[in-house]
């Protein structure tokens, strides 16, 4: 039987890509015909359920996890019991800004509670272009602790390896890599269609792509294709 998984979309920085990672994998999932459960860390935000709000397969569940101390121990106490009464084999978690005071502080909470519940621990780990979010990377614990982990740039931030921390000094990738960490990469998207994208935030990146999309037939291919490459490349060496 197919084990669960819990995934886990990190980063600790904010806009370094969590929100779309996440979303690229529930696509991929739904396209793998899986139904999952989507959990929003910064409910003030929800970018990631306003495109799956409505969508077969997917159930919502909001759980304010910017928390540090006490009060994020008791918020990853409260996700838990959602997912163990959900029972859904795949969930996905998309993480606030500075998600590390609610990770990485009670990693040695998370990951033997999914364990126990039957789930992989997944992370993937948005790189961001600054020093610390390369720093950070080494430092993450739930990283450490979880049965497999991906580094992953998001293009959309940058087309320049120079640009990156990550690269400009590579100790830190190489140590992610050393460790047993994987390497990915989102591809940078045409800055037209990326409007797009923003201009549909209720709508999956999946159905922009298909035949009921309102979007030109020309950038649905390109959505199409650039969803194909970013699977490929970010999302399947994770999850499969």
């Amino acid at each position: 039987m197919e084990q669960k998984k819990l995934i886990i979309c990190h980063g600790d920085k904010g806009g370094v890509g969590k929100s779309m990672f996440a979303m690229l994998t529930v696509d991929f999932m739904l396209n793998k015909g899986e139904s999952l459960a989507v959990v929003e860390g910064d409910i003030e935000i929800g970018d990631v359920a306003k495109r799956f709000s409505g969508v077969k397969n997917v159930a919502g569940l909001g759980v304010d996890l910017d928390k540090s101390g006490r009060d994020a121990e008791n918020s990853i106490a409260t996700l838990f019991r959602h997912v163990e009464e959900q029972d859904c084999k795949t969930v996905v978690i998309n993480a606030p800004a500075n998600a590390k005071k609610a990770f990485d502080t009670n990693a040695e909470i998370i990951v033997p509670v999914a364990q126990d519940l039957g789930f992989e621990v997944l992370v993937a780990w948005m790189v961001g272009i600054e020093e610390a979010s390369a720093e950070l990377s080494e430092k993450s614990i739930i990283c450490q602790m979880a049965d497999r982990k991906i580094a992953v740039i998001n293009r959309h931030e940058s087309q320049h390896d120079m640009d990156f921390f990550w690269f400009t000094n590579p100790e830190y990738k190489d140590a992610w890599i050393a460790s047993g960490g994987l390497t990915g990469e989102i591809p940078e998207l045409a800055s037209r269609v990326a409007v797009c994208l923003k201009a549909h935030k209720g709508r999956s990146l999946a159905s922009l792509a298909g035949p009921d999309s309102p979007l030109h037939i020309v950038d649905r291919q390109v959505i199409k294709n650039w969803l194909k490459k970013s699977w490929t490349s970010a999302v399947q060496p994770l999850i499969d």
